[in-house]
């Protein structure tokens, strides 16, 4: 832990890390957070802090004016991007490139261990790492002068160069030179306002591992005296940064200037895949289905894929129940700082439980009207994938125990065709895939289940005791068929 309480100025910040994302929809108060931080921390014998505002106009090009202010006023730069939109911010951060080489070449000096190592340089310790932001584009140290140079090795114009790929490398020095220049009596603190503006979802997560790295390259006496607050919207970026053990997450509501950062859970984690797409989730607008069991998982993606595009839902699995309500609870606070109007569903089994569960906020909650998903591969619906009826099973499965007297699962198989409600409410997990082999189908029972569940008709669903909907619930049917 960095520190247990911040507090600075109008502003408290609990449980911060090395790494601390700082959430909240538009409006919430990140900036202003994290400029009132800035403020106060001016003139402080305890803090210094660097902010990074959103807007970062500009070219990474050496501006001689931006030069002279920055070299003849110490206060100059932190003014000018006290403001959200900085317009020579990349200037700024062209010139800071130099000063991280005179940084590293007085490393080199004072330690003979790096000088002596011939592996070691300015471009393999500095500019190799932010070039491996780049795809397209490469920084090269030519004399005096870093110039561009695409793929080709032909160079390119500074104001040549796409948005993305000058807001990374502006981003990457701006960081580095944060790192480079720590003070070892005070707490450094680093204030990113929206780095992933103009990036692309994969240009973030290395983004992130760049930021990742440079805290991992910090001796622990050095990391206790840093601390990053980052605030975004970005999901590619949150779960990105969620990897390291370093860092920690909190929301900014509306009104309130105290925010508790807590360490990144295994909850985020199991809903990082989620966020991992966020370019072909929103363009196909599916919706996060939170799930008690890879066994669920199997059966929805079956289904959404035998929909042909139809069910539009996004399996997350849980381990158990009691996981199950923290992931809820985690994923309500989440999605409700990144989105507008947040939605997610949770299904979970009926383990021979009634009632109806409570919505958590924008989880909408349903439990299925049997004991458990393998279940489902006694309606009607999933034994006619199997090509059969109830009764044509039954007659099957009498003729399949009459030739297997001795097998374990003989008694269950029996209870299972005299019990008169196919044991729905019960468990038969140890028979779910010889079901399925006495109809004479290869198939596993997870591809028939969700082949069923995906066939079904939303504009007309059965109804029937034992038809799939009932048994999954007609409400959670309706609702996770045809949202």
């Amino acid at each position: 832990m960095i520190r247990d309480i911040l507090v600075i100025g109008e502003v408290e910040a609990k449980g911060l890390q090395n790494i601390n994302i700082l959430l909240g929809r538009n409006g919430a108060g990140k900036s202003r957070f994290l400029r009132a931080i800035d403020r106060g921390v001016v003139g402080s014998d305890k803090y210094i802090a660097r902010y990074i505002s959103p807007e970062r106009a500009g070219v990474f090009k050496r501006d001689g004016n931006v030069i002279t202010s920055m070299e003849n006023s110490p206060d100059w730069l932190g003014s000018v991007r006290r403001k959200n939109q900085a317009a020579n911010f990349k200037a700024a951060s062209a010139y800071l490139l130099r000063e991280v080489e005179t940084a590293y070449l007085r490393k080199l000096q004072d330690n003979p261990e790096i000088r002596l190592d011939q592996t070691k340089n300015f471009r393999t310790e500095r500019l190799d790492s932010i070039n491996r932001l780049l795809s397209n584009l490469t920084i090269c140290q030519e004399g005096s002068n870093f110039v561009f140079r695409n793929i080709e090795g032909e160079e390119v114009q500074p104001d040549q160069i796409s948005s993305g790929e000058s807001e990374s490398i502006s981003l990457a020095v701006e960081m580095m030179y944060f790192f480079d220049n720590l003070k070892e009596d005070k707490l450094n603190l680093l204030l990113l306002d929206e780095p992933d503006v103009h990036l692309h979802p994969d240009l973030q997560a290395r983004l992130a591992k760049f930021l990742i790295n440079l805290v991992k390259g910090l001796d622990v006496t050095a990391r206790e005296k840093v601390a990053v607050i980052l605030a975004t919207h970005s999901t590619p970026l949150v779960c990105s940064l969620s990897q390291s053990e370093h860092t920690s997450i909190g929301t900014k509501n509306f009104n309130v200037n105290e925010v508790s950062f807590v360490e990144i859970s295994n909850q985020l984690k199991k809903i990082a895949p989620f966020f991992g797409h966020p370019l072909s989730l929103s363009l196909s607008q599916d919706v996060m289905l939170i799930l008690e069991g890879e066994d669920d998982e199997r059966v929805w993606q079956q289904a959404s894929r035998s929909s042909q595009g139809r069910i539009k839902l996004f399996p997350v699995i849980a381990s158990s129940v009691n996981q199950q309500e923290e992931l809820e609870k985690f994923t309500a606070d989440l999605i409700e700082s990144l989105y507008d109007e947040p939605k997610a569903f949770s299904l979970r089994d009926g383990d021979g439980v009634s009632g109806q569960l409570n919505d958590i906020r924008s989880v909408i909650r349903y439990r299925l009207q049997c004991y458990a998903i393998e279940n489902l591969l006694l309606s009607n619906q999933c034994l006619s994938v199997l090509g059969k009826t109830w009764e044509e099973f039954k007659v099957t499965a009498n003729s399949w125990l009459e030739e297997n007297e001795k097998h374990r699962d003989n008694k269950k198989i029996r209870e299972l065709i005299d019990s008169p409600d196919r044991l729905v409410n019960t468990k038969i997990k140890s028979i779910r895939q010889l079901i399925c082999a006495i109809c004479g189908n290869g198939k596993p029972w997870e591809v028939v289940v969700g082949q069923a569940i995906g066939s079904l008709d939303i504009s007309n669903l059965p109804d029937g005791e034992f038809d799939l909907p009932s048994l999954i619930g007609q409400d959670a049917t309706s609702i996770l068929l045809g949202q």
